[in-house]
């Protein structure tokens, strides 16, 4: 049994509080935000403080792969989660695989509760200064625990950070007299507006996939289906268009959205409720705490969007949290193994779980954002593969079943190509149609700029 210390009760480090606590470690939760007021989702999503997680309020997908993690470590959360009115959705992967539907800051709170049911867990509201370390300057610090801004010093067998994409650790290693962790970081170039829907009464969503993709040529409309009825629709212009913030005034904003095919679908018999909310500064980001092979640091992890965040434009991150909480959590049993031998067999874990999605994004988000800017498509074999599989999906089952699998992270895109049979058709396709683009839906650039300056 180890003492860990987790820093951050978003959804990486609650779901790494409850999956080490079930593995019988004692964890202290450090986080500065206050908890979710009484009430139902609704009052949840209007009324809960969350300065730590500024896109708490934004659509989310909560895709297979986290939900098969949750499945196995914590199913109570499911099942509270759908008695509160999120929705069970089965996939079409074969299985019995699931996505569901539901708001953030309501999975959040239910994930949150689950986890300070444990005896395991305690939970102190309050802020962290700073690391403690044993070592020389300028050699790798060994952390043995936290400064908080309130409660003194708390000490730890490991410090597991998932503050986010707001991290201090930078900082903190650099006051230690260590490196600063290697970052690559890809500015998406994106912004989002987003506006929260509720359906009429009898309204029904019209698909349950999450998210609904509409791409237009210098914007892509998201739609996020949610419980009790709620939905969003977000947009991602391009960061340099001059019209974006018309789009935060909600009558230009709404005007826009019934312009679009297959948003109006989700518009009819729905009611706005609030104003837009924006989003901005979005980056692909890994952080790494291993250089050449040798730790940074040891006794101390990033966790989740703190080691690895991603464009949420598929809805992976919270997902992907999971996964990596999980991945963290099956590791705390080696901590008795040598501090480096640790850090490092951690970070190759984390690469395992979390590389191939990042670089995938990466790629994804470099090439969407020179077609918005009028720079060509991507051509590439991989962009290639997954229009095919989008159009092929349509018609074939086989295809369909490995595309939603590949959607749902639950299958990587080379897992994929090692099914023979998909690929051949993938392959085939391809042959057949050499100048394969996306279709992309109305409104065009000069409607857009009529609809918004109207």
């Amino acid at each position: 049994m180890a003492d860990i210390v987790v820093l951050g009760a978003g959804v990486a480090g609650l779901g790494l509080a409850a999956f080490a606590a079930r593995r019988g470690h004692r964890v202290t939760l450090v986080e500065r935000d206050g908890p979710p007021p009484g009430g139902g989702a609704d009052t949840e999503v209007a009324d809960w403080e969350r300065r730590g997680v500024p896109h708490a309020r934004q659509g989310h997908a909560l895709l297979g792969l986290g939900i098969s993690v949750l499945r196995q470590e914590c199913p109570g959360v499911l099942d509270e989660l759908t008695g509160r009115g999120a929705v069970a959705v089965a996939l079409e992967t074969g299985g019995d695989d699931l996505g569901l539907l539901s708001r953030r800051l309501v999975f959040e709170a239910a994930l949150r509760r689950r986890a300070l049911a444990d005896p395991g867990v305690t939970l102190l509201r309050d802020r962290v200064t700073g690391l403690l370390a044993a070592g020389a300057p300028h050699e790798c610090p060994h952390v043995h625990g936290v400064r908080l801004a309130e409660g003194g010093d708390l000490s730890a067998d490991v410090v597991l950070d998932a503050t986010g994409r707001r991290s201090a650790v930078a900082a903190w290693l650099t006051a230690l007299g260590g490196a600063p962790p290697r970052e690559t970081v890809q500015s998406c170039g994106f912004s989002y507006i987003a506006q929260e829907f509720a359906l009429d009464p009898g309204g029904r969503f019209p698909s349950l996939r999450a998210p609904v993709v509409h791409e237009l040529d210098f914007a892509t409309v998201l739609a996020f289906p949610g419980d009790n009825g709620r939905f969003h629709l977000s947009t991602t212009v391009s960061s340099q268009d001059p019209l974006r913030t018309r789009l935060l005034d909600r009558p230009v904003y709404l005007r826009f959205l019934a312009s679009v095919d297959g948003a109006r679908d989700w518009l009819d018999r729905a009611t706005p409720v609030r104003e837009p909310m924006p989003m901005a500064g979005l980056e692909n980001r890994r952080r790494c705490l291993v250089a050449d092979g040798a730790p940074l640091v040891t006794g101390y992890a990033l966790v989740g969007d703190a080691c690895v965040q991603t464009n949420p434009t598929f809805g992976r991150g919270v997902s992907l949290a999971l996964a990596h909480a999980r991945t963290v959590a099956d590791r705390l049993d080696r901590l008795d193994q040598e501090p480096h031998r640790w850090a490092v067999e951690t970070h190759e874990a984390t690469k395992g779980c979390l590389g191939l999605w990042f670089e995938q994004q990466v790629a994804t988000d470099a090439a969407r954002l020179a077609e918005l800017a009028g720079r060509g498509h991507d051509d590439s074999l991989a962009a290639r593969v997954l229009t095919a599989l989008a159009v092929l999906r349509e018609e074939d089952e086989q295809v369909r079943v490995a595309a939603e699998r590949v959607y749902h992270m639950l299958l990587t895109p080379a897992e994929l190509m090692k099914d023979r049979k998909v690929a051949r058709r993938v392959l085939a396709f391809l042959r057949e149609h050499p100048d394969l683009r996306r279709e992309h839906v109305g409104p065009n650039r000069r409607d857009f700029e009529r609809l918004v300056t109207g």
